[in-house]
């Protein structure tokens, strides 16, 4: 059995914020979902879907910000411990087309994972992190993780989150160290070397 019964993916709400960095984490969850062939419900303060495999995974309607309300109501309805809960999200102390998957550690200054830990009261849950940045220098962090992925890495974003959402299913299926084991490396073609 997996460690976790729920992944949680963060983003903003709404179209406008559809293709920032700021949603990786809504992209896994659109390609765990529309792979599975199934689609999201409303739920108030987040949406959800089952897969077929018995994952359930959800969207904050929350702003990234205030992204533990929705996780720390989720666990509260479905009765589960922190530990139980896989956090999907951007990282811009990754390169683009990384991914990072932890059980545990601090919010590395990522606010949503950062309102997530204050809201369970632990730090101690998995967390799976995809690769959003260097941030361009001198551009203020929250312009960056808001504007909207450029054309040139717009194929790189897409085949992040698909790695993204393999590494969730493995995680599911085999383990959290057999995913970090399969997915915690440069991908081929990858000169940033490791991690």
């Amino acid at each position: 059995m997996p460690g976790f019964r729920l992944a949680v993916c963060l983003g903003n709400p709404g179209p406008k914020y559809q293709l920032t960095w700021h949603n990786a984490g809504f992209w896994v969850a659109d390609v765990l979902a529309r792979e599975a062939g199934v689609s999201f419900t409303e739920a108030g303060l987040f949406s959800a879907v089952t897969l077929p495999c018995g994952l359930e995974v959800a969207k904050p309607s929350t702003w990234m910000n205030e992204s533990g309300r929705a996780a720390s109501t989720l666990l509260r309805l479905r009765d589960l411990a922190p530990e139980e809960l896989l956090l999907v999200c951007d990282d811009v102390n990754l390169p683009v087309g990384r991914i990072r998957l932890r059980t545990g550690g601090s919010a590395g200054g990522q606010k949503g994972l950062a309102s997530v830990i204050a809201s369970l009261g632990t730090d101690c849950f998995p967390r799976l992190r995809l690769g959003i940045g260097p941030a361009p220098a001198g551009e203020p962090l929250e312009d960056y993780v808001l504007s909207r992925v450029p054309g040139s890495l717009q194929e790189e974003a897409s085949l992040m989150a698909h790695r993204a959402a393999d590494c969730v299913m493995k995680a599911w299926s085999e383990g959290i160290p057999a995913a970090q084991e399969a997915y915690n490396r440069p991908s081929p073609g990858d000169a940033s070397g490791d991690l």
